[in-house]
């Protein structure tokens, strides 16, 4: 595709926002259209938007030139939307998708790729035979120190063999969301499905498929409608002796937001925590610390520009594929099936 990606932007939250000044300020794309229910987020008030982590961007907008949809079908329609981008609630996922992977349109759709493997299923096999790229937004693939240490800890085994490894991804209630449908389990499957399946992904991004999980938690601890507000889940990985991943959304809301992981080496401990100063670092066993170099941007910069290259391109995304997403938004229900189980180990 020669010039800029001409980017529709559906649904206008803490993420649409988000995405929304990702593309205004990268070269290959152009935001022409949004689509929301919203009157006041057309307008461009967007004052209302909050979201777990910091967001310094303006809460007037200035909309000059972008067509405005109540109907994301609309958007989705528009001759001139090279990419939909779906940041919508989960459960409106596999309906704008498909309909924009139909209308011939490249697709990238917030995390998780669906609320279900049934509708993860039918948008995967729809995706493979699309005209469009897919691409499922898993940021923290992308995000620099999760990206570094994919990288040189496991993949080229820098450090010598993980011997340990966790995960926490921890935030207060999250009561932002319009008509507040993160509380609702039934439409963001909860903190397991929606915060937690971050960890979830990169877990298997480093590791692959594990061969059992089992968890433990908390069940309507914030949220309504039987969904995980909280969860500690433990893999089986043959060869690494111990990974862990925690994530919730019960913290009171003092607490604020953390994403952290500790991986123990045979040479290192390596530590990232978004709380700390530095975040990250590689404390060796000689007893010196190293604060490694790593990709300017957040996850959410990286992730956009790659998919937007893959459309420049005209390759299929292989950071995130799919597939991927599918088995990634499997693991998490396995885990919460074994916590209603009462922590029993189940097949992943």
């Amino acid at each position: 595709m020669a010039g800029k990606v001409r980017v529709g932007v559906v649904g206008i939250g803490f993420m649409g926002k988000m995405h929304f000044g990702v593309y205004k300020a990268n070269p290959k794309s152009q935001v022409v259209a949004i689509a929301d229910v919203d009157a006041k987020k057309l307008s461009g008030d967007w004052s209302a938007i909050a979201g777990n982590i910091g967001d310094g961007s303006a809460k007037s907008v200035d909309l000059a030139g972008i067509r405005k949809y109540r109907d994301a079908m609309d958007l989705i329609n528009d001759p001139e939307v090279d990419l939909v981008d779906i940041t919508l609630p989960t459960y409106l996922h596999a309906r704008y998708t498909l309909a924009a992977l139909a209308a011939g349109k490249h697709v990238i759709s917030e995390k998780p790729i669906c609320d279900n493997l049934a509708d993860a299923k039918k948008v995967v096999a729809a995706a493979k035979k699309a005209r469009g790229r897919f691409m499922v937004a898993h940021c923290i693939r992308f995000w620099p120190e999760y990206a570094w240490t994919k990288e040189h800890v496991v993949e080229k085994g820098e450090f010598g063999k993980v011997l340990s490894a966790s995960f926490r991804r921890l935030s207060g209630t999250p009561i932002w969301s319009w008509t507040n449908w993160l509380m609702d389990a039934k439409k963001s499957g909860a903190a397991a499905v929606d915060l937690h399946i971050h960890d979830v992904d990169y877990v298997r991004y480093l590791f692959g498929d594990p061969k059992a999980v089992w968890a433990q938690g908390a069940v309507n601890a914030v949220s309504k409608g039987g969904g995980v507000d909280h969860i500690v889940a433990q893999y089986r990985y043959p060869g690494v002796g111990q990974v862990t991943a925690e994530g919730g959304w019960a913290m009171a809301p003092g607490f604020g937001f953390e994403m952290s992981f500790i991986l123990v080496c045979e040479k290192a401990t390596v530590v990232y925590n978004c709380t700390k100063t530095p975040a990250f670092a590689v404390h060796l066993r000689n007893g010196k610390t190293l604060t490694p170099k790593v990709a300017a941007g957040d996850g959410y910069s990286l992730e956009l520009d790659y998919f937007l290259d893959c459309i420049q391109k005209k390759r299929n995304p292989k950071v995130v594929t799919g597939t991927e997403a599918l088995k990634s938004l499997a693991l998490a229900l396995a885990e919460v099936r074994s916590l209603k189980a009462g922590g029993k180990q189940v097949r992943a």
